[in-house]
């Protein structure tokens, strides 16, 4: 049966994907894989990112009009998301189930699951620009201190993702 199997590009994507510190757009994904396999094609990365996904290999990130990005992080985790530059950080933020039957009781809808997207500046766009509508831009930590948009190790509540 064709496309039932993890072909090599497929691996390609995979790896690429798991290797990056970054959530990459299927452009970024085509030059990374591309340093290893030159003769390789755009569509077979779409094609590539596609199965993955449709396999639940790998998240797909949709955030408005922009490209997609794609995550190879499985487990419930949260982002960070830079208005300016598009940044995409993981971090993890465990919200209390009592908050969980609060958003859906007015419409008896039972949450099973949930997403956080922070939306703001980065620390090197709050420092060099100011945000939209000539708004003064704001570092997203200082909301959060305890959410450090960095990649590093350990995985616990308000902690950042590492990559394994």
């Amino acid at each position: 049966m064709k496309g039932t199997r993890l072909t090599p590009y497929r691996v390609a994507v995979y790896e690429a994907l798991r290797a990056t510190r970054y959530h990459p757009t299927a452009a970024e994904v085509f030059r990374l894989v591309r340093r290893r396999r030159p003769g390789v094609a755009h569509a077979t990365i779409y094609n590539a990112l596609n199965w993955l996904k449709q396999n639940g290999l790998i998240r797909e990130l949709k955030f408005g009009d922009a490209a997609s990005r794609y995550d190879p992080i499985l487990t419930r985790h949260d982002h960070l998301h830079c208005n300016h530059c598009g940044a995409l950080v993981d971090c993890q933020v465990d919200l209390p189930r009592s908050l969980w039957s609060r958003a859906g009781r007015h419409i008896k809808f039972q949450v099973q699951s949930y997403r956080v997207e922070f939306a703001g500046f980065c620390g090197n766009c709050a420092r060099t620009s100011s945000g939209r509508n000539g708004q003064k831009a704001m570092m997203i930590q200082s909301s959060w201190p305890d959410l450090a948009p960095t990649v590093s190790s350990g995985t616990s509540p308000g902690r950042p993702l590492t990559r394994s």
